[in-house]
């Protein structure tokens, strides 16, 4: 390392000292916090609510190897969750997992205020570690199902000193930003701000630069690459616009909420605190106001990094919310490439990891100013504001992660696809509904993680402009089959040229719009749907003229052995057709297979493979990655003692 990549080692915030809280103490505190945020959630039953679905069986995402069609959003944190599960059935994993974020999330934050300011007060510490563990931002994620983004803001405080200084341990500054990328995107939109942020105030040299932008980049390929895959493969897909998902300000206080950890763009009806009034933007204000009286006491080296970074953190979901800016904003999140921008408040993280740390400082600094009582009065004032602002969400995110015993008959319907494999169609045919099993709430259709497997859901989230969120070409063809209905036709044809095996009909509110699928008696319906598993949740049909996950042009079945997902051996050399959603990037030996009509892969005749070569880079990356974290840690290991050179 040169002196021209990095400053010098010294810290301008007072020394370490031995009135330091202990670690244990940080953590045992962070524990008790997350286990009361979560309460009644730990018992046995999965959560269903908005977008978090979590079922017995966690399956393994298709995003692992690059395939689609849909966004690899759980790729790759979701992996070992689902080898887990494989081992012991159950949910406890995921919640678990959940647990430990909040309190690495509060132990992290404490740690960062003593490692930027020395000792404080351990009321104050404590302060900065609840107001950022048990942030109605946090909470509010945790109970909407962004299950990513809370393990990531979980990492986010220890990873912080690396990322804004990243040429003080290159090593270090990876395996950190590594580990945000292990939580996919939602990890990436905040190690990527923070690693520029950290580049720009401490790298002084073309070297370093170019240093920096290889960690960044190799850190993220574990998310990114799979994004790359998928794209790849290409497919219609018309994204919802970024204008549905803007900062929610609406309230008293309006944009002071955000200073708060608020502004979710669901609004009231799933923000933490959100009928709180005008407790939130004055509790928010006063914490920024501490915020700027602990600045003073933040060393030079970090000061002019920490600002910018929580500016970013604050003036991104500013900019998707104010007039006259957000249009401008919403135009920027519209091009594909920059999907990760469509809901600017998910980088809020980046502006509470600074500020409560500095909240925390500033009542400690000013407890140092007046005697008595009124002393602890001001260092716990970061405390009380913690408590108050996260209230409404502890003991279970005001109900969002109530277990749901689901019936029975989501176990029987997942051993019947798995016994016999098959695309599975799910109705009713709307992305969110009120499910019954989820007593009413607003769920997401959880029946591709609840099954497993090729399972057709619709991507239309609901708003005003339909959207097709997820690039299967079979959507468009199931919503013109579904017209068939109102004409009471039956759809058993027609469900086997799709090639649809299963039918999965769960009894959400609007369920009765597609009860005639079950066959109509007299037309002949019911002769072509068997039904399977019948319960009070939910009931599984079987498309008796299914014939089988490949067919020839004769409408002959065609067996097709997978050593893994993205390769296969087909039992003909014909032509064929696979009942799985058409996509680029899939050869026969060396052709590219095509799309049929209705969306299903169009394989060439020929003696070779049927592979899917994009999954090869994605496996490329991982390995590349998995060799410079062990080339990172045992480099780390050889240079424990070493003095750095600056």
């Amino acid at each position: 390392m040169t002196v021209a990549d990095a400053a010098p080692t010294s810290v301008a915030a007072p020394s370490a000292s031995p009135s330091r809280t202990p670690s244990w103490v940080a953590w045992s505190v962070g524990a008790a916090a997350a286990l009361v945020a979560v309460g009644p959630g730990l018992g046995p039953g999965a959560w269903l609510n908005v977008d978090l679905v979590v079922t017995p069986v966690t399956p393994v995402p298709r995003g692992v190897w690059g395939l689609g069609p849909e966004l690899p959003r759980r790729v790759p944190y979701a992996l070992p969750l689902a080898w887990i599960s494989a081992a012991v059935p159950g949910t406890l994993p995921t919640k678990l997992l959940m647990v430990a974020s909040l309190a690495a999330a509060v132990a992290g934050a404490w740690r960062l205020t003593e490692r930027w300011f020395g000792a404080v007060r351990p009321l104050a510490g404590a302060g900065a570690g609840l107001g950022y563990g048990l942030s109605p931002f946090l909470l509010t994620r945790l109970g909407v199902g962004h299950l990513p983004l809370v393990v990531a803001a979980g990492i986010l405080p220890w990873a912080l000193p690396r990322l804004l200084r990243p040429l003080d341990e290159t090593g270090a500054t990876f395996r950190w930003a590594t580990a945000l990328g292990l939580a996919g995107f939602f990890g990436g939109t905040l190690a990527v701000p923070a690693l520029l942020v950290g580049a720009a105030a401490s790298v002084r040299s073309v070297r370093g630069a170019l240093r920096t932008l290889g960690v960044l980049v190799g850190s993220q390929l574990p998310w990114v690459m799979p994004g790359i895959a998928v794209a790849i493969a290409g497919g219609r897909a018309e994204p919802a616009p970024a204008g549905g998902f803007r900062t929610d300000t609406a309230g008293p206080g309006g944009v002071l909420r955000l200073l708060a950890g608020h502004g979710f763009w669901r609004g009231p009806a799933s923000q933490v605190g959100g009928d709180q009034g005008w407790v939130v933007p004055i509790l928010g204000v006063a914490l920024f106001l501490l915020a700027l009286a602990g600045l003073a006491r933040l060393g030079a080296r970090w000061r002019t990094p920490a600002i910018v970074l929580a500016a970013v953190g604050l003036l991104v979901p500013l900019a998707s919310a104010l007039p006259g800016v957000r249009s401008a904003y919403d135009a920027l999140a519209d091009v594909s490439v920059l999907a990760v921008l469509r809901e600017g408040q998910r980088v809020l993280p980046l502006y509470l990891v600074v500020a409560l740390p500095l909240a925390a400082a500033g009542a400690d600094r000013l407890a140092d100013l007046v005697p008595g009582w009124r002393e602890g009065l001001l260092a716990a004032a970061p405390v009380a504001a913690a408590l108050v602002l996260a209230g409404p969400g502890l003991w279970g995110v005001d109900g969002a992660l109530s277990p749901v015993r689901l019936g029975p008959e989501w176990a029987a319907a997942r051993r019947a696809v798995a016994r016999a494999p098959g695309p599975v169609l799910s109705l009713p045919f709307e992305r969110y509904s009120r499910l019954g099993a989820a007593g009413g709430r607003v769920v997401l259709d959880p029946a591709a993680i609840a099954l497993g497997g090729d399972v057709i859901t619709s991507s239309d989230p609901g708003f005003r402009r339909p959207a097709q969120e997820v690039a299967d070409p079979r959507e468009t063809a199931v919503r013109r089959l579904l017209r068939d209905l109102r004409g009471r036709r039956s759809l058993a044809p027609r469900l086997a040229e799709l090639g649809v095996r299963w039918v999965l009909l769960s009894h959400a509110d609007d369920y009765a719009t597609y009860t005639a699928i079950r066959g109509v008696p007299g037309v002949g319906g019911a002769a072509g749907m068997r039904d399977v598993v019948h319960g009070r949740d939910l009931e599984l049909l079987e498309v008796e003229r299914w014939s089988g996950p490949a067919r020839l042009d004769d409408g002959r079945a065609a067996s097709l052995a997978a050593l893994a997902a993205p390769f296969v051996r087909p039992s003909t050399r014909a032509p064929l057709t696979w009942a799985r959603p058409g996509s680029r990037g899939w050869l026969r030996g060396w052709r590219a297979a095509g799309t049929t009509r209705d969306g299903l892969l169009r394989l060439p005749g020929g003696a070779g493979p049927v592979w899917y070569w994009p999954a090869a880079l994605v496996l490329l990356a991982d390995a590349g990655v998995g060799a410079a974290l062990a080339y990172s840690w045992r480099q780390s290991r050889r240079q424990v003692g070493t003095p750095v050179n600056v």
